[in-house]
């Protein structure tokens, strides 16, 4: 029986905040897990990613290792992605169990907001566009109408948008 671990994935420097919570098979591979965090953001998988253990060390061979032996209790892990804009998300265990239903993983089961689109500048570039758009300073601004759409909203968080983005790494 496989050992579900439900997750909270939290966009480090934005407020409020931006997260997911979702479950996936505690077995899984880090390098699959960073397509779950594209699917879960709506991510497009531009750029490189690594990630950091609990003590800020950088973790090899992501293809070989399983999410189980870094993630524990009280022992965060962390993502980062992007180089450039370094999106940062602090990804936490809420709970661990049994898989006694042979459920469909991974499944987003909650989150907040909006992720930022890609190459919008990091946290302080995504900041000072939302500042814009608020500021209706969008029609001034054709970088920004290009990159976040015409009717962008920050609040909008569509848990079936997500859930169909990560049936396509169900197997």
């Amino acid at each position: 029986m496989a050992k579900i671990f439900e997750i909270k994935a939290t966009l480090v420097g934005l407020k409020p905040d931006i997260y997911r919570v979702f479950q996936v098979d505690s077995s899984i591979k880090l390098q699959v897990l960073h397509e779950v965090f594209q699917a879960l953001f709506a991510w497009e998988n531009f750029h490189l990613h690594f990630y950091q253990d609990s003590h800020g060390n950088e973790i090899k061979k992501e293809d070989q290792v399983e999410l189980v032996q870094f993630l524990y209790q009280d022992k965060n892990l962390t993502y980062i992605y992007d180089y450039g804009d370094s999106w940062t998300l602090n990804i936490s265990l809420i709970d661990s169990f049994e898989d006694l239903t042979q459920g469909k993983y991974p499944i987003c089961i909650g989150g907040s907001r909006k992720a930022p689109p890609e190459d919008s500048g990091g946290v302080t570039g995504y900041e000072m566009a939302l500042e814009l758009i608020m500021g209706n300073g969008k029609k001034n601004f054709s970088l920004i109408s290009e990159w976040y759409g015409d009717n962008y909203d920050p609040e909008y968080f569509n848990l079936d948008e997500i859930n169909k983005a990560l049936s396509q790494l169900r197997s």
